[in-house]
């Protein structure tokens, strides 16, 4: 009997049943997006898409497999091949000149690419008529009529499926495939539209879930909120708790609807600045909190979960599942899925999750649909070199002019340069300046003309004296050599010092970051030698900087780690000469190094305040012209010329992060060996889940395996390079490593 046909056997679940729950998913998905795409052929088309997208489960080829009776899958064929088969069949003409919802339908559970179903197969196909006649009287009665549709089937489609899988798989290639060539830019949008509302309905149903309930909260809410964050903190510090909280003028300022560019220090709440403006949003619409590194990210999701709930707010970027599960052990795959694609109302991310979006990564589909009327919300914008900010420019642009998003864009500096660039991508943008704080001062700025590895003595004097010292270099391999040339001139345990940057694992990266958080509470002195991951991965507030020249935007990031909160008085931030290496290989953009060095000699043993320090960064960056740029240019103009490539809506295979980064040509390895511990990570890891495996990766170099030894071993790649969790991994120690594969 046709209604007892399945969709699913674990839990089992009827087909009829299956598309039943498809279908009242969509409904609410039209009622809330409707006034967004208000086409009514869209929907009779969408509708079209989720009724017959698990058509092809009625075939005995899936029955077989679902029902167990088959041992292999050699006379399987994919269901969602006949579902489209089968509509094209009914509609040629129309689907020829329209095929981005056939296309949805085709790629509901695959990559759409050229060789989305293989011919490889001496598959026969099995497929009883009366099925396909009683499933459309089915769908007709039971769905398309309550939408005053009368779907109509010829015979010579039900004809069609008893042709052989070859010559149906010929006519797809011959017939489907080559409309995919012919798409012009235009059908991305639909495309878009089609698959996304499928796989949302789909989704949903399958696991029993319904759309997210509308998040809405209004101005006293964020104060209650902010408050209890505020006391919290007061707690900790043994200070007199507050009563009530006064909303800074800039954060009442930013409670307006449109763009925003908003310029404020660091620790000004541009936070909670940022969420006032979002509160304008409607009711389904997404936050989506954009920031540069993980570590950011996971911070900011935090508090966020503070303020929302933890079923309202989701974090993503690539290490998120790690994070959640090791908060909540029940975390699962198929949550993580929903929470990487933007299910949630409150979404904190990387910016390369939208970035990829233009690149067809990642669900891409799903997550630029998720942004229709969303409040985004991209801090620290002026930390992006000029490729990835070209694509952060077409990004906002696109998904302003297509899907009605607006953002709320924060940086601590802002060059008129860049001003003028966002500007001139967003409409009718505000801009908003904390002035309050122009005026204050927090640290004196002291410029030594000498490198900062002579001054290590000083260094440790001022950590003996009771100071929290924090020293930033522009390498890993410079951080590491400081690191222990400041631990052989310390006697054991007199001072607490902390080595910090990117070449740790995800594990040995999240335990310093817990003891680098314990050092800053606690009253006793201590050492942090970080590379630039500090500058915005760490909410941290210590006594005295050391740092290497870098541009003075990096510059101000890195003092803000110091007397964050204004409270402490004879702060310094003491800057030194950069390398050669720091001038040719990291900061190579229009002299920015020797112009930093310039603005902040003229300024020595100032106490400089905000308003002076954003003085320092347009004198830096005034004949820096953007738009003029090449690696600007390149990331403004990619997403065209890779779309263009894949005909708009296939998908990429390439590496997200290799595409939202210049020069990020990396790999993830593993060490072998913790030399610290002793563990062999190959034995230790051999019958670990993958979320467990990916605490013990980080990523080097691409180059790095033409000089250090890299075996496969079940898809994971380890490396022979020296590895502890103290220093991390160090390129220039040769120990040797033995592989045990």
């Amino acid at each position: 009997m046709f209604k007892e046909i399945l969709a699913k056997s674990n839990p089992r679940e009827t087909l009829p049943r299956h598309i039943t729950k498809v279908y009242n998913i969509w409904k609410q998905v039209k009622n809330r997006y409707k006034p967004e795409v208000p086409d009514e052929d869209f929907w009779q088309k969408s509708l079209i898409s989720v009724v017959f997208h698990d058509f092809g489960k009625i075939t005995n080829n899936f029955q077989d497999v679902i029902h167990g009776k088959v041992k292999n899958y050699d006379n399987y064929i994919r269901h969602e091949f006949i579902s489209g088969i089968f509509l094209a069949a009914n509609n040629y003409d129309y689907y020829k000149s329209y095929p981005t919802s056939l296309f949805a339908i085709l790629s509901h559970h695959k990559p759409l690419n050229l060789d989305l179903f293989s011919k490889e197969t001496t598959a026969k196909l099995d497929i009883n008529p009366k099925f396909i006649r009683d499933f459309i009287v089915w769908a007709n009665d039971e769905i398309f009529k309550k939408d005053n549709i009368n779907y109509l089937v010829s015979d010579i489609a039900i004809n069609y499926l008893e042709n052989s899988y070859q010559k149906l798989f010929s006519d797809y290639k011959n017939r489907i495939i080559p409309l995919l060539k012919k798409l012009e830019s235009t059908e991305r949008n639909k495309y878009i539209k089609y698959k996304a509302i499928l796989q949302i309905s789909d989704w949903l149903a399958s696991g029993n879930n319904s759309l997210p309930d509308n998040l809405s909260f209004d101005t006293n809410y964020l104060r209650i909120k902010i408050l209890d964050k505020l006391n919290r903190e007061r707690l900790k510090e043994g200070q007199k708790l507050l009563d009530i909280i006064k909303l800074r003028k800039f954060q009442e300022e930013s409670d307006i609807h449109g763009n925003v560019i908003a310029v404020a220090p660091t620790g000004s709440g541009k936070t909670e600045a940022a969420l006032l403006w979002s509160k304008n949003k409607k009711d389904y619409a997404k936050i989506i909190y954009l920031l540069p590194t993980k570590v950011t990210s996971n911070a900011i999701y935090q508090r966020l979960k503070s303020y929302f709930g933890e079923k309202q707010t989701a974090v993503v970027h690539s290490s998120a599942f790690y994070l959640r599960k090791e908060l909540d052990d029940s975390y699962d795959k198929k949550d993580y899925l929903l929470d990487k694609t933007f299910f949630r109302n409150v979404n904190v991310s990387t910016v390369d999750q939208i970035l990829a979006q233009g690149f067809n990564l990642g669900y891409w589909e799903l997550k630029t649909f998720q942004h229709t009327n969303a409040k985004v919300i991209i801090d620290e914008i002026h930390l992006y070199e000029p490729y990835t900010l070209g694509l952060v420019m077409s990004t906002i642009k696109y998904l302003e002019e297509s899907f009605i998003a607006t953002f709320y864009i924060m940086t601590a500096t802002l060059p008129n340069t860049l001003k003028i660039l966002l500007q001139k991508y967003l409409s009718n943008t505000s801009l908003i300046v904390d002035r309050e704080l122009l005026d204050q001062a927090r640290n004196v700025f002291i410029v030594k003309n000498q490198f900062i590895e002579e001054s290590v003595e000083e260094i440790i004097e001022n950590a003996k004296k009771g100071k929290k010292v924090l020293v930033v270099v522009n390498t890993v391999d410079s951080a590491i050599s400081l690191y222990k040339t400041i631990k052989e001139n310390i006697y054991a345990d007199e001072i607490n010092i902390l080595c910090y940057h990117s070449r740790f694992t995800i594990l040995h990266r999240q335990e310093k970051e817990k003891t680098i958080f314990e050092m800053e509470a606690s009253d006793e002195p201590g050492i942090l030698i970080a590379t630039q991951v500090v500058e915005v991965s760490l909410d941290i507030d210590f006594d005295i900087l050391y740092t290497e020249n870098a541009p003075i935007d990096a510059i101000i990031q890195r003092a803000g780690r110091v007397n964050r909160k204004r409270k402490k008085s004879g702060t310094k931030v003491l800057v030194f000469k950069h390398s050669e290496i720091s001038e040719k290989w990291v900061y190579n953009v229009n002299d920015v190094l020797n112009k930093t060095w310039k603005v902040l000699e003229q300024n020595n043993n100032k106490q400089l305040t905000e308003k002076t320090l954003i003085s320092l960064v347009e004198n830096v960056y005034s004949d820096f012209d953007i738009e003029e740029n090449e690696e600007f240019k390149k990331g403004l103009s990619i997403y065209s010329e890779e779309q263009r490539r894949l005909s708009y809506i296939m998908d990429n295979q390439a590496n997200e992060k290799n595409m939202t980064r210049l020069n990020m040509d990396t790999i993830n390895v593993i060490p072998i060996i913790n030399q610290s511990s002793g563990d062999n990570y190959q034995i230790l890891l051999a019958d670990k889940q993958p979320f467990e495996i990916a605490k013990y990766e980080l990523s080097v170099r691409k180059s790095k395996e033409y000089k250090f030894r890299i075996e496969q071993c079940n898809h994971y790649k380890f490396i022979d390079a020296y590895y502890d969790e103290e220093i991390g991994m160090d390129f220039n120690n040769q120990e040797p490593v033995v592989f045990n594969i």
